[in-house]
């Protein structure tokens, strides 16, 4: 090797080394304008630090760390509205976050995007958590997410390998009005939203008379046999019985059915939560919980809660299909 060469390359190692440090150096501050200490030239992190070309997620991917507490399940909850906004979804978003941290049970990791709707992750994590995708999760919340996702095609296969495969998924109010024009997700979630006519612009909640068609399931177990609830629910369409096994729905006895016209089906069965299989996943979906209030509601709030028990099956409980409406057990 030639001494030039040589030279060359020892320039380009330095050149390296120095691009590398300054990636981890302190950043550019005013100076110092209270106390006396400056800080340290250059930041340090945990390790012998990256290796030459190695990317911080690389190093961190690699990083062997001490135990940490005891592992939780993994919960997504997905609250990026592409339709109408519910003010709900903030406090559906943190009641999550709230109920796994007060069971113990899950941790939840709240998301405005749909970028973690891919079949990626499963890999071991060294430094926290830092999920890729949805092997890295045990269930989904759709907190209110309607609209249209846009999801690409690879992102929607994934989306539905993963409940199919065993894994969980709850869906909110405004997740049965979203992605109308994907037909798979709706059968997914067992129905689809077409409208609210009980509800108006002068009464955006109404109060309605609902029946509990199943008093030993967790979630709805505590629940009256025939009780009343304030909020906006939905009819639904491409929904059966032989599909799901509806847990409440509306007592049209108690409800003015006439003056929906067609706006409501002509035998007046309106599930309002139901539980299914997909696959050898399990679903549960519910249109109550359109206003933040309602999870303040410490009914809503346990049944809910209730509900991702059971989808990430750490309660019992299996639908039983083509029961007739009304008929409780």
């Amino acid at each position: 090797m030639s001494t030039k060469t040589f030279a060359v390359r020892r320039l380009l190692l330095a050149l390296s080394l120095s691009s590398l440090m300054q990636a981890y150096a302190a950043p550019v501050t005013p100076g110092v304008f209270k106390g006396t200490w400056a800080g340290p030239a250059v930041r340090t992190l945990p390790g012998p630090g990256p290796a030459l070309g190695q990317t911080l997620e690389q190093y961190f991917a690699d990083l062997k760390t001490g135990p940490r507490t005891p592992s939780r399940k993994h919960v997504l909850v997905l609250g990026g509205s592409r339709g109408f906004v519910h003010d709900s979804i903030p406090a559906a978003m943190a009641g999550v976050w709230k109920w796994g941290e007060d069971s113990g049970l899950w941790d939840a990791d709240l998301h405005t995007d749909f970028v973690l709707i891919n079949g990626g992750g499963g890999q071991a994590m060294h430094a926290g958590f830092q999920p890729k995708g949805l092997r890295d999760f045990d269930a989904v919340v759709v907190a209110s997410a309607e609209g249209e996702w846009e999801l690409s095609a690879a992102q929607r296969a994934a989306f539905l390998d993963f409940v199919r495969s065993g894994k969980g998924l709850v869906v909110m109010h405004a997740g049965l009005s979203a992605n109308h024009g994907w037909r798979d997700y709706i059968d997914m979630i067992g129905a689809e939203q077409v409208g609210h006519p009980f509800n108006t612009l002068e009464h955006p909640v109404v109060p309605f008379s609902l029946i509990n068609e199943n008093r030993n399931f967790p979630a709805t177990a505590f629940l009256p046999a025939t009780f009343v609830k304030q909020d906006e629910l939905y009819t639904l369409r491409n929904w059966s019985r032989n599909d799901v096994e509806v847990l409440l729905s509306m007592d049209r006895s108690r409800m003015d059915m006439k003056a929906a016209g067609d706006e409501v089906p002509p035998d007046g069965d309106i599930p309002v939560t139901w539980i299914k299989h997909y696959g050898k996943g399990r679903v549960f979906a519910s249109s109550l919980g359109h206003t933040k209030e309602a999870f303040s509601d410490p009914e809503i709030v346990r049944m809910y809660s209730e509900a991702i028990k059971w989808v990430l099956q750490l309660s019992g409980g299996e639908p039983q299909l083509n029961r007739a409406a009304g008929e409780s057990r």
